[in-house]
């Protein structure tokens, strides 16, 4: 992973979405994103994963926004790993292209993330206004196998964190984490031997492991539309599954799940 030269720049925040095709899903994003611009210095990377047509009467003012086209498609921890050896500022922030922002979350995100260097993540909620299991406790087997009855079911799980500030959680999804540039450049970024599934579970604990911190920010909200192509698609499943095994196979999940043990938890 390249060097960063956070000096050259005076912007604060690089922020790195992902398009699966997903052009108009996440234009409405992106203008959120150019209309705060002027109230935070920051940039914005676009890995366009598959072949699309990109309008160009996109006007997004004069947000700063870079495209990454792929020859071939990347899994969620390789473009996210490419994005960031353009980032040459002090945060990088990882966001789905279905995140709709409430209000502008960055400064007191930026301001959790001085604090508490490390990941910070906001309160996600759903479109009704419930709130997504975005950060949750390290995953058991027993566990999992409880949520995937649960959502047979068509029922809801009351969410592993709640209530208000800002707390520590074993980890957050990957669908919205601000993270310290120097912590990322540090762990290596994204393990991509992961597809689609885990990286945000395992970039976590270690984040944990190597002396920085996880946390959720109740108090920060935003709202994302899920799509969990897992539960629809056969493909999605397999990686699904593939991930998990290498989640509970890796030294990460083992080191973080034994010092869980040493402290009663």
């Amino acid at each position: 992973m390249r060097g960063r030269a956070v000096e050259a720049t005076a912007k604060l925040l690089t922020i790195s979405l992902v398009s699966h095709g997903q052009g108009e899903l996440m234009r409405p994003l992106i203008r959120q994103l150019s209309a705060i611009a002027h109230e935070l210095p920051l940039k914005v990377v676009v890995t366009e994963n598959l072949p699309e047509r990109r309008d160009t009467d996109d006007a997004f003012g004069d947000l700063d926004i870079r495209y990454i086209r792929n020859a071939a498609p990347k899994g969620f921890g390789a473009n996210h790993n490419a994005a960031f050896a353009l980032c040459d500022t002090p945060y990088f922030c990882v966001v789905n292209p279905d995140v709709r922002l409430i209000e502008n979350p960055f400064p007191a995100l930026l301001a959790q993330a001085r604090a508490r260097p490390g990941v910070v993540a906001p309160r996600v909620v759903a479109n009704d206004g419930a709130v997504e299991d975005s950060a949750r406790k390290v995953p058991r087997p027993l566990v999992l196998l409880r949520r995937a009855l649960t959502r047979l079911a068509n029922k809801r799980l009351p969410p592993d964190y709640a209530g208000e500030g800002t707390v520590p959680v074993d980890w957050a999804a990957g669908m919205f984490l601000l993270f310290d540039a120097s912590v990322f450049q540090r762990l290596g970024g994204f393990d991509d031997r992961y597809h689609l599934y885990c990286e945000d579970v395992d970039v976590c604990l270690r984040t944990w492991l190597n002396g920085g911190s996880v946390h959720l920010a109740n108090d920060v909200i935003v709202m994302h539309d899920a799509r969990r192509d897992s539960h629809r698609r056969l493909r999605y499943l397999r990686w699904h599954l593939a991930s998990m095994m290498r989640l509970f196979t890796s030294s990460a999940y083992w080191r973080f799940r034994l010092r869980q043990v040493a402290a009663g938890n």
